[in-house]
């Protein structure tokens, strides 16, 4: 005869062990979400493919091509334009800073590869310098009043040095699962990154004004 005690302690233990899936799910969903609105972007090791919320689905451009939120485009004084990536599918295929030749620099943007719709009529550049005046221009993101009083009224004085880069923050699952529980535990195949856009210059005396584009469209001084 069973003990109805241990079938109590059982059952218990089964509600114990349901609910901490339950809470675990919930938390990876959340967690995921949170990630996903700060820019982080999820994707899977063995296929290399990006998960993004569904809402960004009608607004890709070039993002899956290059796996970046923003690419530089520099305009010449004579209206040529050189880009970081040239059109087409092949991401190989693209410039790097030594590309520029900053003697004939106009101006330095940083274009969204997601297409959202605003009221500008650049709709996809994200902040313009303007390397004759040193003044920025924020034309879509959200850029707050502080960065505007400083970036776009006060240029520094002296002979302009750019700076131009992005920063790739990567990170993989960690920890070993046991062979049998591979195909219940997805998580171990996850990779994520986060990207950081940096756009400015230095002036001879050692200040800077550069701005740090955050991967959701957010931007602050980058003062490092």
């Amino acid at each position: 005869m069973t003990d109805p005690k241990q079938i109590d302690t059982q059952n218990n233990k089964i509600d114990a062990l349901l609910q901490m899936r339950q809470d675990g799910m919930y938390n990876y969903t959340q967690s995921s979400d949170e990630l996903m609105r700060l820019g982080v972007k999820i994707g899977n090791k063995s296929t290399g493919q990006v998960t993004l919320p569904n809402s960004f689905t009608p607004h890709l451009d070039k993002f899956e091509r290059s796996m970046l939120e923003f690419e530089w485009e520099v305009t010449y004084k004579d209206g040529t334009i050189l880009k970081q990536f040239d059109d087409g599918d092949n991401r190989d295929n693209h410039k790097s800073f030594k590309d520029i030749d900053h003697s004939k620099i106009k101006s330095v943007a940083y274009i969204s590869n997601f297409n959202y719709q605003t009221d500008n009529v650049e709709k996809r550049i994200i902040v313009r310098l303007d390397w004759e005046t040193g003044l920025f221009n924020f034309l879509n993101g959200f850029a707050p009043q502080d960065l505007r009083a400083k970036c776009c009224m006060k240029p520094l004085e002296g002979e302009k040095k750019l700076i131009l880069f992005a920063r790739k923050r990567f990170s993989s699952a960690s920890g070993q699962s046991q062979s049998e529980f591979k195909e219940l535990i997805k998580i171990t195949d996850e990779f994520s990154f986060y990207n950081r856009f940096i756009l400015g210059y230095q002036v001879p005396s050692g200040e800077k004004m550069t701005v740090i584009i955050e991967p959701n469209g957010d931007m602050k001084i980058f003062d490092n």
